[in-house]
Protein backbone atom coordinates (compact mmCIF):
# COMPACT_ATOMS: atom_id res chain seq x y z
CA UNK A 1 0.00 0.00 0.00
CA UNK A 2 1.22 3.20 -0.90
CA UNK A 3 0.39 6.68 1.27
CA UNK A 4 1.61 10.33 0.92
CA UNK A 5 3.72 11.85 3.88
CA UNK A 6 3.76 15.73 3.37
CA UNK A 7 3.71 15.02 -0.49
CA UNK A 8 6.52 12.01 -0.36
CA UNK A 9 5.24 8.49 -1.29
CA UNK A 10 5.74 6.23 1.40
CA UNK A 11 5.21 2.47 1.18
CA UNK A 12 3.61 0.40 4.35
CA UNK A 13 2.08 -2.55 5.39
CA UNK A 14 -1.68 -3.15 4.80
CA UNK A 15 -2.52 -2.46 8.51
CA UNK A 16 -0.47 0.63 9.72
CA UNK A 17 -2.86 3.16 12.27
CA UNK A 18 -1.89 6.50 12.60
CA UNK A 19 0.02 5.84 15.67
CA UNK A 20 2.14 3.60 14.25
CA UNK A 21 3.06 5.35 11.29
CA UNK A 22 4.33 8.22 13.26
CA UNK A 23 6.79 5.93 15.02
CA UNK A 24 7.94 4.35 11.80
CA UNK A 25 9.18 8.16 10.89
CA UNK A 26 10.37 9.22 13.65
CA UNK A 27 7.83 11.14 14.83
CA UNK A 28 7.21 11.91 18.57
CA UNK A 29 3.56 11.87 19.27
CA UNK A 30 3.60 15.71 21.32
CA UNK A 31 3.06 18.98 19.39
CA UNK A 32 1.91 17.25 16.69
CA UNK A 33 -1.15 17.74 14.79
CA UNK A 34 -1.96 14.94 11.97
CA UNK A 35 -4.45 15.14 9.21
CA UNK A 36 -5.30 12.78 6.47
CA UNK A 37 -7.25 13.75 3.23
CA UNK A 38 -7.60 16.91 4.51
CA UNK A 39 -9.25 15.93 7.96
CA UNK A 40 -7.87 16.27 11.45
CA UNK A 41 -7.39 13.63 13.30
CA UNK A 42 -7.99 13.54 17.06
CA UNK A 43 -4.95 12.55 18.99
CA UNK A 44 -7.25 10.19 20.73
CA UNK A 45 -7.96 8.11 17.59
CA UNK A 46 -4.71 8.00 16.51
CA UNK A 47 -4.62 4.26 17.72
CA UNK A 48 -7.75 3.46 15.94
CA UNK A 49 -7.58 5.19 13.06
CA UNK A 50 -6.13 2.70 9.98
CA UNK A 51 -4.32 4.41 7.22
CA UNK A 52 -5.70 3.47 3.68
CA UNK A 53 -4.15 2.94 0.74
CA UNK A 54 -3.70 6.18 -1.65
CA UNK A 55 -4.23 8.45 1.67
CA UNK A 56 -2.44 11.90 2.27
CA UNK A 57 -0.87 12.57 5.32
CA UNK A 58 -0.19 15.97 6.49
CA UNK A 59 1.53 16.27 9.67
CA UNK A 60 2.16 19.50 11.36
CA UNK A 61 4.35 20.24 14.40
CA UNK A 62 3.85 23.09 16.77
CA UNK A 63 6.36 25.42 16.99
CA UNK A 64 6.74 28.40 19.63
CA UNK A 65 7.41 32.16 18.65
CA UNK A 66 5.91 35.76 19.01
Amino acid sequence: MQVYYNGEAVDLNSATKVSDFLALQSIAPNGVAVAINNKVIPKTNWSKTELKDQDKILVITAAQGG
